[in-house]
């Protein structure tokens, strides 16, 4: 290991697992830095102002990802964004923070840090918004030090209503709700919660349950139907344009809470690493609540974009999986810590 490297990983108390590659540890490292910095440029404190302009925090990252590629060019292509709206990870990794709560947007849309010393206890250790004094580790995105008096819980944290996945169903299933609506079944595609594929491909001309939702296209109208003796039963369920926001994609949590009522949860796939580290493996994407959660505990493992697969600490994993069950999810492969 080179001395930056290990520098690095000193610094953020990031180790390689066992059987770890070069190129995924080096992945690793930058991709928490990138978080340390983005978190740093934010702490400025002048005469003139507080905090920096989100171009300046953006611009800083981009800089530092290109000079980390330079250095290592082999982790090039896991900072990029494949998907169809493709983003920078500079951007991605700035929005993650100011969705969290690490960082305050004033009204010249400048970034201050917040570092009013919130924490979460997560077992031995504390999950810190801001910068400490002392860092005891970095994780994902997230900074791990002391426990402090302000303390929050994970369900604070993910502002949450305290209804099991029954209730949520039931409340989203009132008969009182439903009514008859002069839309033919066959004009729609209806959610299959009983498909073992990923919720966005379990979609199908016919109603295989009497629960489910059903959409005229990708984009909506979107409705939740019953079924009844003698008919389909709608009620609207309204589904706004989604992006990069803390409460955006909720309404996976009802396709989530469908799958579990008949018996067909998403799945969590879980690899014991070695006795610091596991793999967590989704069998589809989640709201952004949980998935914002994951990238303060942990790695997404293949690029910075990855939303199915993560590398976190075996000290974090029952409070990760904890979250992930109270939504619906349950474990179908791997033992945590067997």
């Amino acid at each position: 290991m080179n001395e930056l490297l290990e520098t690095m990983s000193n610094d953020m108390n990031i180790l390689s697992f066992q059987g770890e590659t070069e190129e995924s540890f080096i992945y690793r490292l930058c991709y928490s830095a990138l978080g340390w910095w983005c978190l740093s440029v934010a702490r400025n404190k002048n005469v003139m102002s507080i905090g920096t302009s989100k171009h300046n925090q953006t611009s800083v990252l981009n800089d530092l990802l290109s000079r980390y590629i330079e250095l290592f060019p082999s982790v090039a292509e896991r900072f990029v964004d494949t998907g169809n709206q493709p983003v920078s990870v500079s951007f991605a990794i700035r929005r993650a923070y100011e969705e969290t709560g690490y960082l305050i947007t004033d009204e010249n849309n400048h970034n201050q840090l917040a570092n009013y010393g919130r924490s979460i206890k997560l077992g031995n250790q504390s999950l810190f918004f801001g910068l400490p004094k002392t860092v005891y580790a970095i994780n994902g995105l997230g900074v791990f030090a002391a426990a402090t008096a302000y303390e929050v819980t994970l369900a604070d944290f993910l502002i949450r209503d305290s209804l099991t996945c029954d209730q949520y169903l039931k409340e989203k299933f009132d008969p009182i709700d439903f009514y008859e609506r002069d839309i033919a079944l066959q004009e729609l595609e209806v959610f299959n919660p009983l498909s073992d594929n990923p919720p966005s491909q379990s979609w199908n001309r016919e109603m295989k349950t009497d629960y489910s939702v059903a959409r005229r296209f990708e984009t909506g109208p979107f409705y939740r139907v019953m079924k009844t003796s003698n008919s389909i039963m709608f009620a609207d369920e309204p589904v706004e344009p989604q992006n990069d926001s803390f409460t955006s994609y909720e309404y996976r949590r009802l396709y989530f809470a469908l799958k579990i009522y008949y018996e067909n949860p998403l799945g969590i796939w879980i690899t014991k690493l070695d006795e610091n580290y596991s793999k967590i493996r989704l069998s589809g994407h989640l709201s952004n609540r949980e998935y914002y959660l994951m990238l303060l505990l942990s790695w997404p493992e293949r690029s910075a974009f990855d939303k199915v697969s993560f590398i976190i600490k075996n000290s974090l994993l029952e409070e990760a999986l904890a979250v992930l069950e109270n939504i619906g999810l349950r474990i179908k492969g791997g033992r945590p810590l067997e």
